[in-house]
């Protein structure tokens, strides 16, 4: 605080130096505050980065285990279709048929709805491929 005990000065004088003394102190104060709010903003963004990166990794282990799952899956479908055909197991055939070409057409349909991870999907608009 400004003291002012030795030099005689006009009473306006005094309470205008208090005014700018207590304004000067509660912007110190707020730009504390603010810097306060910035560090825990900023250990927040990390928080979430870390996060977010933990999240892409879950999703690319998810889907290497889908890939792989599907891969098995349509080795295991192989080999029933080779065993049909050995058999001369038409209807078997033509339904194991049917069964992957609508796998197909409803992987092909889901992919165009909204999942953007793979470019072969349906367009929502003029029949344009999404890009």
């Amino acid at each position: 605080m400004v003291l002012c005990v030795l030099i005689k000065q006009d009473p306006k004088d005094v309470i205008i130096a208090f005014a700018l003394e207590a304004m000067v102190e509660r912007k110190r104060n707020e730009k504390r505050r603010m810097y306060e709010l910035l560090r825990a903003a900023q250990v927040e963004l990390r928080d979430k980065a870390k996060e977010c990166e933990m999240l892409k990794r879950k999703k690319q282990s998810m889907l290497a285990k889908q890939a792989s799952n599907q891969k098995l899956v349509d080795v295991f479908m192989l080999f029933i279709v080779i065993e049909a055909i050995d058999k001369n197991d038409v209807e078997n055939v033509q339904k194991l048929a049917e069964k992957t070409m609508m796998d197909v057409i409803l992987d092909m349909m889901n992919a165009g709805a909204g999942h953007n991870d793979n470019d072969n999907g349906f367009a929502a608009d003029d029949g344009k491929k999404e890009t």
